[in-house]
């Protein structure tokens, strides 16, 4: 089954880790075989990986564009995942956590990526922070749901107290 992605003029993806630019035209560009991809603007750049769900969905990303294996390797992502399961205790989160994990384990790393990102919106609307630039399309829903009465573990989401944490493994 192909995939066919519309680009706008300039935009820019992520193809098993090239970089590709789209012209001065809308195209539309049909991958015939299986591909690791990812949007510009579904990318998540290094200084916003600043908490622990922007840490996981930094590792998945890592993963998908093999731009830094320490950062991106499999077991950082793992380790990072089983620290969100200490904080998430909502069904609906730790389903998303699941699905993720299970997208990875798939080799459908775009997919995992998918399924963080409502968590990364979520966590930044909760921890009351802006989302990463490039993740502000969804906000307003997430920021609703933050607003609820949500459980959680009270060893929550904490932010580094160094820039240098964000991007330990």
């Amino acid at each position: 089954m192909s995939l066919i992605l519309k680009l706008a003029p300039g935009e820019r993806l992520f193809i098993n880790g090239a970089v590709v630019t789209n012209g001065d035209r809308r195209a539309y560009l049909m991958v015939e075989t299986r591909a690791q991809i990812v949007r510009e603007k579904d990318v998540m750049l290094p200084e916003d990986a600043t908490t622990p769900v922007r840490r996981a969905y930094f590792a998945a990303q890592n993963v998908l564009l093999n731009a830094q294996p320490a950062l991106g390797s499999m077991e950082a992502f793992h380790e990072h995942m089983a620290r969100l399961r200490t904080v998430f205790i909502k069904r609906e989160h730790v389903q998303q956590l699941d699905e993720a994990e299970q997208h990875m384990r798939e080799g459908n790393t775009y997919r995992a990526l998918s399924a963080l990102r409502d968590l990364v919106l979520y966590e930044s609307a909760l921890l009351d922070m802006e989302p990463p630039p490039r993740f502000r399309r969804n906000m307003p829903a997430a920021r609703a749901e933050a607003s609820e009465a949500v459980p959680m573990r009270s060893s929550t989401l904490r932010l580094p107290a160094s820039g240098s944490e964000a991007h330990s493994g």
